[in-house]
């Protein structure tokens, strides 16, 4: 795949190889609008199925590019969706990319993205069908829950991840990374994915559950990567074959299974310890069990069943680590390719920390380690693509838009635009200026999505990933052995992990 390298303006700022970014041929038929007020969210109830796939004219639909008959870009879906995604969005800013029988249009301006995710919500859901494969694993959880369920849960929880609460978890997130960073050895060649896979998965076992044992980390971690490509796998076939495949003893089905048994009596095992020992701890899971829902005038209710504590529980573990250990990667690899920006990053660390360990009061002096990890965000955002199921009729962009219509929005698409981004392809964390961030719409930067669905650990893989690449690059520096070529999975992933050689620092 092609280089992803763009000067401009006499600098060099070089991105991941292996990734298609076409910023020349962005649709320049609109300009990017600017800011406007969030809107107040609140959150419909979605139904239980799916709305007929509507039969659309022709000459009604958005351009977009052309497919083979009966099928379309089908056969892309799974080998080549975020090639496919980057050419309908030459298209303009409402493209329509036939996946058939799915219908989807695919926008890439930042209003419009704010209107699929926030203004139109109340019009719009995650889709019975699309999420009915996440449910398997995730059940309940905030992940896959929609309508009443989500916006219940979601004021259940949200609450516990308010920065006084997860700021108590940074002190675990600098002993991890300091103690994965002593187990490094000079010279030695790692796949820095792994790596930092493990690092995350250790830091959410240790604020989820207040777990340590390697053991017990690594099967989770096992379980579930087993789980993440499972789901993968069925939700990119057919409905009728997903739900088939599904229910036979295949070979993948009997793995997935297997995962989902040792996770559930892990965390079933640890939901019976908490309640009996009176969920006093300060690990997540004790807060989740003793989260009170409120009635209508505020009055205290009950709690969470065991079984959605147990959803919660799953959902948070595998949204935080997963994306976070992929930032990390993909931090890694920028820096090595760009060593003007590693020379100075370093030097930020040298004067800031000298011999000691980043901790959560270090952050705020660590301006530079911010602007990595949001530059490394912008060029790959974990959640690349969200898609939303159209149960009322929409405009978006001067296109009516029926029920049935899946309408997508791609955090990689936008980050890449040239109206938003000078140099978009461009490994440039100086560009994240104080008077940058103000100027830049809202929904031109959202590697977390947005709405009533935004990720609710945003805050705490911030956290997370600044304290961990400050540690661990306070001693280390790493160089590249190749290419990363962006594969898309659950969420962005390196082919063939990302080796890469370790050289002491200090």
């Amino acid at each position: 795949m092609a280089q992803g390298t763009h000067e401009a303006n006499g600098h060099d700022g070089r991105a991941c190889a292996g990734l298609r970014l076409l910023p020349a041929t962005f649709s320049e038929k609109s300009s990017v609008v600017q800011r406007r007020p969030m809107q107040s969210i609140t959150t419909s109830a979605e139904p239980l199925s799916d709305p007929p796939r509507p039969s659309i004219p022709r000459t009604e639909l958005p351009p977009g590019p052309s497919g083979l008959p009966l099928i379309g870009q089908a056969f892309r879906l799974r080998s080549d969706l975020i090639g496919l995604l980057q050419e309908a969005a030459t298209y303009g800013d409402v493209s329509t990319v036939a996946v058939k029988p799915i219908l989807i249009y695919l926008v890439n301006r930042p209003d419009l993205n704010q209107q699929v995710l926030v203004t139109s919500h109340q019009n719009t859901g995650r889709g019975a069908t699309a999420f009915e494969t996440v449910r398997w694993m995730m059940g309940d959880g905030l992940t896959a829950a929609t309508g009443a369920l989500h916006l219940r849960q979601r004021r259940l929880i949200q609450p516990r991840f308010h920065h006084r609460f997860i700021e108590k978890y940074a002190q675990a997130m600098t002993e991890i990374s300091s103690r994965k960073s002593r187990q490094w050895h000079d010279g030695a060649s790692v796949d820095m994915e792994q790596e930092m896979r493990e690092l995350t998965l250790q830091i959410v076992a240790k604020a989820l559950f207040d777990i340590e044992t390697r053991e017990v980390v690594r099967r989770v971690g096992e379980s579930f990567a087993e789980s993440g490509s499972y789901m993968y796998l069925r939700l990119t076939q057919p409905v009728f074959l997903r739900r088939l495949l599904h229910r036979l003893p295949l070979p993948s089905t009997r793995r997935f299974k297997a995962a989902r048994a040792y996770l559930d009596e892990l965390i079933y095992g640890l939901i019976r310890e908490r309640r009996e020992s009176g969920a006093e701890g300060d690990d997540l899971l004790c807060m989740l069990l003793r989260a009170r829902y409120e009635d209508a005038e505020g009055e205290e209710g009950g709690g969470m069943s065991d079984e959605l504590v147990r959803d919660e529980a799953v959902s948070l573990y595998l949204a935080g680590h997963d994306t976070t250990a992929t930032t990390l990667a993909y931090s890694f690899y920028l820096l090595s390719q760009n060593p003007d920006v590693e020379e100075r990053f370093h030097a930020e660390l040298d004067d800031v920390l000298g011999d000691r360990d980043a901790t959560l009061d270090d952050l705020p002096n660590l301006p530079l380690t911010d602007q990595v990890i949001t530059e490394t965000l912008r060029l790959y955002p974990p959640f690349w693509a969200l898609g939303r199921m159209v149960y009322e009729p929409i405009e978006l962009g001067g296109y009516q838009v029926p029920p049935g219509v899946t309408v997508m929005v791609s955090p990689m698409i936008t980050h890449h635009d040239p109206r938003c981004f000078d140099d978009p392809l461009a490994f440039r964390p100086e560009r994240w200026t104080d008077e940058f961030r103000s100027e830049l719409p809202r929904f031109a930067y959202f590697p977390f999505g947005g709405g009533p669905h935004q990720c609710i650990g945003e805050g705490f893989a911030w956290m997370e990933a600044k304290i961990a690449l400050a540690n661990l690059c306070r001693r280390w520096r790493a160089d590249a052995r190749g290419e990363a070529e962006v594969v898309h999975r659950m969420s962005l992933k390196v082919k063939g992990g990302m080796p890469m050689r370790l050289e002491r620092r200090r």
